[in-house]
Formats: C-alpha cells, sequence, structure tokens
C-alpha cells in the first residue's frame, strides 16, 4: 500500500510540474522557446517565425524567415535570422502578461484568428508544446499596459536597425 501512495505521489507531482504553465521569465539559460504567430481574417493571413532564447543571463528575440519545401507534410528548406533584438526585464514581463492573455477568457470576439505556437526547449530538447488562440480582436488590450506584442518588439527592431548611422551624419 505504502509503493502505491508513493507511485501516486510521485505521478501527481510529476504531473503538476507538468502542467505548470511555462512564461518567458522562468527561462534558464540555455532554454528557447520558438514560436509560430499565424494571424487569419477578412483582411489578413499571415505567418511569423521567432525564437526567445536565454544566454549569459539575457533573453534574445530573434525573428525568422523561413522556406519550405512543396511536400506533404512541408519540411523546412532553409531557415533565416532576419533580426535580432534584446530583451529587458520588462519586455519579459510583458510577453509573460501577453501569454496570460492568450490563455485567459475574453470578452470580445471578432472574425480575425491568432494562433500561437509555442515550442519549449530545455538544453536542446523539446519539452513541451502549447496551442493559444485568441479571437478578440485585441479589444481587451486597449487599456492593457502590462503586456508586450510581438508586434511592438519587431516595430523596435525595425525603428533601430533604420537608424543612420553617426558615420552616414
Amino acid at each position: 500500500m505504502k509503493t502505491l501512495l508513493l507511485i501516486i505521489t510521485g505521478l501527481l507531482t510529476a504531473f503538476s510540474t507538468f502542467a505548470a504553465e511555462l512564461n518567458f521569465s522562468s527561462l534558464e539559460n540555455g532554454d528557447s522557446v520558438e514560436l509560430t504567430l499565424h494571424a487569419r481574417g477578412c483582411f489578413q493571413n499571415s505567418t511569423s517565425w521567432y525564437e526567445i532564447r536565454k544566454s549569459n543571463g539575457t533573453c534574445s528575440l530573434t525573428k525568422y524567415a523561413i522556406t519550405w519545401d512543396k511536400s506533404v507534410p512541408a519540411k523546412i528548406i532553409e531557415k533565416k535570422a532576419i533580426g535580432e533584438l534584446q530583451l529587458t526585464q520588462s519586455d519579459i514581463a510583458g510577453l509573460d502578461s501577453l501569454l496570460g492573455y492568450f490563455r485567459s477568457k475574453k470578452q470580445s470576439s471578432t472574425t480575425t484568428l491568432i494562433s500561437l505556437q509555442l515550442e519549449y526547449y530545455e538544453g536542446g530538447r523539446r519539452i513541451r508544446v502549447e496551442n493559444l488562440e485568441d479571437e478578440s480582436g485585441g479589444f481587451d488590450l486597449r487599456n492593457r499596459k502590462d503586456i508586450v506584442s510581438f508586434h511592438e518588439l519587431i516595430e523596435r527592431f525595425h525603428s533601430s536597425t533604420n537608424r543612420p548611422s553617426a558615420q552616414a551624419q
């Protein structure tokens, strides 16, 4: 009986650890999250690929351009980094809040569906995949100053890479 109780306790502990929500702030050095962000609606149909990686105590966001072959299922032919941004603690907290928003019940809905697939890696080994969806159109986000979107981060990346250098001035 004690053995059965120990097994059940061990399984419950393992399950509760696995079932816990993962966040960007919980990444350790060498961990990463690969993200696929897809937006589909009346006026858009786009997919973007990102990776958030923690190294030397700092997180960075990399945006990728991916070329697929035409086989079924499609396979990646080329994965090319097209930009990288160092993230602040505030950015990480904002992205954690964004995940919380995706995981929460919404007050509104639209014809636009935003889906987010997160693949969590520890030491190069995929440990979990999470699929999140949002059909709210972002209306619940209007007054949320605690959330950072991928769009905001990529805009910041583009604005920093498009500035004229000091030598050109």
